[in-house]
């Protein structure tokens, strides 16, 4: 059986490798699209030991539209469309009120009023996991990994099952 400490040491330098993958595949995307766009390609293929195991490309989405006047299409939509005007609250109350709600048992009470708000439900979270990192703690895992100074308990095969 592991070590808690054995556990929390997999879970770091899984975090790592994850997370240096995120920016390693960031970069190969944007090196990828340079290079089709200087082929005229928009896909390659990838092979390995001469298999086709991927086919990777450049997917480039129809145009759409934005709007970027709320007020002048809330007016338009007033004027040609009024029956889809509906009153709402804005989100950033909405935030403001639930960072405020004093919850006791399964009441949300509001904190000046003192009344029991019963549009508000009181949800439980699941606790999760956090990895934070010393200052140099990631680059010390890098190296360990690197030179196979880490006692890694599982392998990728391990992983995908």
């Amino acid at each position: 059986m592991k070590s808690l400490r054995d556990i929390a040491l997999e879970l770091a330098a899984i975090t790592v490798i994850a997370d240096s993958a995120k920016d390693a595949k960031e970069k190969l995307r944007a090196e990828f699209a340079q290079a089709l766009e200087a082929v005229g390609a928009d896909a390659a293929k990838a092979s390995l030991d001469g298999d086709e195991i991927a086919k990777v490309s450049l997917i480039k989405p129809k145009r759409s539209a934005v709007i970027t006047d709320d007020a002048a299409f809330l007016r338009w939509t007033k004027e040609n469309a009024p029956t889809e005007i509906i009153e709402s609250v804005r989100e950033s109350y909405r935030k403001v009120l639930l960072e405020d709600i004093e919850i006791h048992g399964n009441d949300a009470i509001h904190p000046t009023s003192g009344e029991i708000l019963s549009f508000i439900t009181i949800v439980d979270k699941a606790p999760y996991i956090s990895t934070r990192f010393q200052p140099e703690g990631r680059a010390k895992v890098i190296d360990a990994i690197a030179y196979h100074r880490l006692p890694m308990m599982m392998t990728l095969k391990e992983l995908n099952e």
